[in-house]
C-alpha cells in the first residue's frame, strides 16, 4: 500500500499577502487577485478573513498609494511589461490571422460565379467591417492614437520657381534617359511658354 505524501506548501511572503489584500480592497475578485498574485483561491480567502479584507474597501487615495508603491517595485514593472508585450503580441497575431482568412474569403466570393450579387454586396460590406475592426484592434494594441506628433518629424516642405536653365537641363535629362530605353524622342513636343 503506497501512502500518498501531502502537497508541498509553498509559503507566500508578507510582501504577496500585502499586495492581494491591496488588490481585494481595491476592488478584485478573489480569482483575478488569484491569476494575478499566484496564490490559490482558498488561501486568499483565509488571509482575507484573517485580516479583514473587503472588496471595495478602500478609498481612492488609498488605492492611489497602492499603486503608486506597486509601479517603484522594479519586479512589479518588469512581470507588468512582460504581461503588456504577451498582450500585444496577441493581439496582432489575431488581427493578422483575421486578415489572412479575408482575403481568402474574398478571393473565394469573387471567384464564385453562382453567388447571387447581393450576397456578394453583403460578403463584401461584412469583410469592410470586420478589415475596420482589427484596424481598430491594432491601433489600440499598439496604441497609435496615444503617440504624441513630434514637430521635428514632420517635413518641411520647400517650393521654388523653376529657371528656365532648370527646366533645360530636366529636358535634356529627359532625352538623354529616353535614348538609353531606346524612346523615340521625335514624338515628343516642346512647348515653349513665355511669362
Amino acid at each position: 500500500m503506497t501512502t500518498k505524501k501531502p502537497a508541498k506548501r509553498i509559503i507566500k511572503t508578507p510582501k504577496q499577502i500585502q499586495r492581494a489584500l491591496v488588490l481585494r480592497e481595491a476592488g478584485y475578485s478573489i480569482a483575478a487577485i488569484s491569476v494575478k498574485t499566484a496564490i490559490s483561491p482558498a488561501t486568499l480567502t483565509r488571509h482575507f478573513k484573517k485580516h479583514g479584507a473587503v472588496r471595495g474597501s478602500l478609498s481612492l487615495t488609498a488605492v492611489e498609494d497602492a499603486r503608486q508603491e506597486l509601479l517603484s517595485d522594479s519586479g512589479f514593472i518588469g512581470e507588468l511589461r512582460h504581461q503588456i508585450a504577451a498582450s500585444i503580441t496577441d493581439d496582432m497575431a489575431h488581427v493578422v490571422a483575421l486578415r489572412e482568412s479575408m482575403a481568402l474569403i474574398l478571393e473565394e466570393i469573387m471567384k464564385d460565379a453562382a453567388l447571387p450579387s447581393h450576397y456578394k454586396s453583403r460578403a463584401i460590406a461584412a469583410l469592410a467591417t470586420s478589415l475596420t475592426l482589427t484596424q481598430k484592434a491594432a491601433r489600440i494594441a499598439l496604441s497609435v492614437d496615444d503617440q504624441p506628433v513630434e514637430q521635428d518629424q514632420l517635413p518641411t516642405l520647400h517650393i521654388t520657381e523653376l529657371t528656365a536653365d532648370d527646366i533645360f537641363q530636366m529636358r535634356n535629362e529627359q532625352i538623354r534617359l529616353n535614348e538609353e530605353m531606346g524612346i523615340s524622342c521625335e514624338a515628343i513636343e516642346v512647348v515653349e511658354t513665355t511669362g
